[in-house]
């Protein structure tokens, strides 16, 4: 992938704003950083976004950050890039923010948005990035490989099971653990978005949203473990009340 985007640079035909999908996370973001050093960007040049220490999602302050960043001149490049990781836990403030830069693109400007879950953005934002899809992966080889059946039948018990499970996950002090019950639940509740069934049919508005927005509170629940302190324990139970809401 990242010889096609050199052979897009050479001929003139760059975008400002992509979207990467499809990929592990690291061959992604690795291909987005070749391509700032193939463009021989400066590393001050180059500015990755993630949720800040605490947070569980991408804020309108750091979109805002963003767009100042973009609007100075580079210090010792052609491009100025910006790097948006796990896009799809932008907030909506933040999001709809990011839309008035990518309708003004400004100069030699590259902003990448990588995710997992695309399905997650709104598509005012996916219809002014050109879509570039990493095959890698298969998606559906990827599912049978996350989803474990003993994590799935976890949520079809009472709340009180649940919460008793939960439990006794974060007693062995093991993160790992934890982030494999979340992707199980993370791919379970995609493949029914993807593949509707006879409980949860294809055009209906209503339960597309609901998968959604199941979807993105695992996604922050992931995220949220994985860069603050924050007991795992209370985001797991919050996770759970929010899926039985939904």
């Amino acid at each position: 992938m990242l010889e096609f985007l050199k052979n897009a640079a050479k001929n003139g035909k760059l975008a400002h704003g992509y979207l990467f999908y499809g990929g592990t996370a690291e061959e992604m973001k690795n291909t987005a950083i070749g391509l700032a050093d193939f463009l021989k960007t400066d590393q001050v040049d180059v500015h990755c976004i993630a949720p800040e220490q605490g947070k569980n999602e991408i804020s309108i302050d750091q979109i805002r950050k963003i767009k100042f960043f973009l609007s100075l001149s580079p210090y010792n490049s052609l491009y100025k890039f910006v790097i948006i990781d796990n896009a799809e836990i932008m907030s909506r403030s933040a999001t709809d923010a990011l839309l008035k830069t990518l309708e003004e693109p400004q100069g030699n400007t590259i902003l990448i948005l990588i995710t997992q879950t695309p399905e997650l953005l709104p598509k005012t934002i996916l219809s002014r990035l050109q879509e570039i899809r990493f095959k890698s992966i298969s998606l559906n080889k990827v599912a049978k490989d996350f989803i474990n059946e003993e994590h799935i039948n976890i949520l079809k018990k009472p709340l009180n099971d649940i919460f008793k499970y939960i439990e006794k996950v974060i007693k062995r002090d093991d993160n790992s653990e934890i982030f494999a019950i979340l992707d199980s639940w993370m791919f379970w509740f995609r493949g029914k978005l993807i593949h509707p069934t006879a409980d949860h049919p294809q055009g209906d508005d209503h339960n597309t949203q609901q998968l959604l927005n199941i979807l993105k509170e695992i996604q922050k629940s992931k995220s949220m473990i994985s860069v603050s302190n924050v007991n795992p324990r209370l985001v797991l139970e919050n996770l759970i009340l929010c899926i039985n809401k939904y």
